[in-house]
């Protein structure tokens, strides 16, 4: 019951950039749960982490928390936890 919303415009083959613009990152005043498919998923991913798009694997099913930080006036991302899908 909780609100969702759905972005056409970040479907399969999107840009990271446009994943994270539709996300709010990272300035989202809310926690922002992205759900999607690969090759899309991994290549926000290493977006956040490496600063480059590539085509990180991601398990199916898998939860990756990233978090943005403010630290001495320079942002940067941490990878809080990647949880695999035997966990879940």
């Amino acid at each position: 019951k909780r609100k969702f919303r759905t972005v056409d415009e970040i479907g399969p083959g999107a840009a990271a950039t446009a994943v994270l613009q539709a996300a709010g990152w990272p300035d989202s005043r809310e926690a922002v749960v992205v759900v999607g498919h690969q090759p899309t998923l991994g290549a926000v991913a290493s977006f956040l982490l490496s600063g480059e798009e590539s085509w990180w694997s991601m398990r199916k099913g898998a939860v990756w928390w990233l978090s943005n930080r403010d630290k001495s006036g320079a942002a940067s991302v941490v990878l809080r936890v990647v949880i695999g899908p035997d966990f879940v």
